[in-house]
């Protein structure tokens, strides 16, 4: 009997936990009406007084980011929409990423990061310092960055090939003006002095050593640079002179 007691009052305690947790919720939940008909999440009751914006700013302007983002704060503490906020600051062109949070008790703050371009790739687009591939209305008319094309799947190999052979040419005190990966597979590069270099579409790491190792040899007594530099050849190159031309023999592709 006694233990058929005990069985007994253990089920009638975990009955009424559940009842009080059912009679809990529903408080809950008619407090959460309450509070909506009383007007206590209303925006004139808890509005928005302050917009708060950070980033570097470089590319895009705070005056920018607040145009684009205060009519979205029309609302109240508990009612406005962060994610809209959010969308609002990265459609502007320029911003990579952005974080939008609420500080009681009536605060926004938005913060924001831009893309730090490094170079063009293609038409109307850049390559941010991460790799991103990205448009901006401008891009083509922006100065001082080297122009890298290729197809978009091969970005991340033209960048990586752009900055290996940069790195080299540092001891040469040259730069690489473009960059281009063609349909077929073929790498050709244009220096900061003019000199185009064809690398074809075989062993283009190795061709790009031999011009490195021939460079002196070539400019050696001469007043200007070579024009185009043909490394497409098995047992030599073929180099193009402003003035007139010496060919090697054996070209490969």
């Amino acid at each position: 009997m006694n233990r058929y007691s005990e069985v007994r009052h253990s089920g009638n305690r975990g009955f009424t936990s559940g009842i009080l947790v059912v009679i809990t919720l529903f408080l809950l939940t008619a407090a959460g009406f309450a509070w909506v008909s009383m007007g206590i999440v209303a925006s004139d009751r808890w509005p928005i007084r302050w917009l708060e914006v950070n980033g570097s700013f470089q590319r895009v302007s705070a005056e920018q980011l607040r145009a684009s983002m205060a009519p979205l704060i029309d609302a109240s503490f508990f009612t406005i929409d962060l994610q809209e906020m959010n969308d609002a600051a990265g459609r502007i062109s320029w911003i990579s990423s952005v974080k939008v949070q609420k500080r009681w008790p009536d605060t926004v703050s938005v913060s924001i990061e831009e893309f730090k371009p490094i170079a063009h790739w293609n038409r109307g687009r850049l390559v941010s310092d991460r790799g991103e591939a990205f448009a901006v209305p401008e891009a083509d008319g922006i100065q001082g960055l080297p122009w890298l094309q290729g197809p978009d799947e091969r970005l991340e190999e033209v960048l990586q090939s752009w900055s290996e052979y940069s790195d080299l040419l540092v001891s040469l005190g040259l730069e690489i003006r473009s960059l281009k990966l063609d349909r077929r597979g073929a790498w050709s590069l244009v220096l900061n002095n003019g000199t185009q270099v064809h690398l074809g579409r075989e062993a283009p790491d190795e061709r790009f050593d031999r011009f490195l190792s021939s460079w002196d040899a070539l400019t050696r007594e001469q007043a200007t640079p070579p024009q185009d530099i043909d490394m497409r050849y098995t047992n030599g190159f073929a180099v193009l002179w402003p003035q007139h031309m010496e060919k090697g023999t054996g070209a490969d592709s």
